[in-house]
């Protein structure tokens, strides 16, 4: 199976068991959002935007911003900032978190909807965001297109992570749905597309909360959890946490990379 086909089928795989929903503005409703901003709204991206910034400058397009972590980021660097964005809840979070910011323009539109809108950018962005999409080469490849350097960031638990099969398993009652696309699965859509890339494997610190009641509640949010059930999720989850530096923290499910991707030689040289 090529690589995009095999994206496409792992998304829709995703779709049929309730692991994921078709429409990311509905899968990010108001409840949802409002946890996701509580824990990554103002979190620490420096570890993986360093190898961003070399690039940010002029016209930027950032895919799924959601609540704005690299968002407050980029507007730092660059003369404009689109910013699309399908779910109106993080669309509203965004406004929220930056406030009045002139070089900011938030689009609320799936990608797939905005593609005959893209202009010509210097920079683009889509961080944990890229592994729903099922027209994953019509996206890259038009992205690319308009591009000279488009950054992608994959999401750790792209690959259910041990402890999250356990609280499927022994809490929801269910098997444990199937992965989303991962790391691989990129650079096979990449080389399939003939794009020229590099990875970066930045050195993160594991998923780590200030309390053992705070992962609780992130995981609760996570795995949609009935916080009722807090007592036996502390027990499933007790072999899987570790205290580092006096934080609480959970296995990935696979490393978080960042693939920069050069506009393809026809359309400009990599800068």
């Amino acid at each position: 199976m090529q690589g995009i086909e095999r994206w496409k089928s792992k998304v829709r795989a995703r779709r049929a068991s309730g692991g994921a929903d078709a429409d990311a503005g509905a899968l990010w409703d108001e409840t949802r959002s409002t946890w996701f901003n509580r824990f990554a709204g103002k979190s620490d991206r420096s570890s993986t935007y360093r190898f961003m910034i070399p690039h940010v400058r002029g016209q930027v397009l950032e895919v799924g911003p959601g609540p704005g972590a690299y968002t407050r980021l980029l507007v730092q660097a660059a003369g404009r900032v689109v910013a699309v964005e399908p779910s109106p809840h993080m669309a509203r979070l965004l406004r929220q978190n930056l406030g009045p910011c002139p070089n900011l323009e938030i689009v609320e539109s799936a990608i797939e909807d905005y593609l005959d809108r893209l202009e010509e950018y210097d920079f683009a962005l889509a961080a944990n965001v890229l592994e729903g999409i099922e027209p994953i080469g019509e996206v890259i490849g038009r992205i690319t297109a308009h591009t000279k350097v488009f950054s992608i960031g994959t999401w750790a638990n792209a690959v259910t992570p041990v402890w999250s099969r356990a609280v499927q398993t022994e809490i929801l009652r269910q098997a444990p749905g199937p992965d989303a696309p991962g790391n691989a699965d990129l650079l096979a859509v990449l080389d399939e597309l003939g794009l020229e890339y590099q990875v970066h494997v930045p050195e993160l610190p594991a998923h780590g909360f200030p309390s053992h009641g705070e992962l609780l509640t992130w995981v609760e949010g996570f795995l949609d959890l009935d916080p009722a059930c807090r007592a036996e999720l502390a027990r499933v989850l007790r072999p899987f946490i570790a205290v580092q530096d006096g934080r609480f923290a959970l296995p990935r499910g696979q490393e978080t990379w960042i693939v920069n991707v050069w506009k393809p030689a026809a359309s400009g040289a990599q800068p």
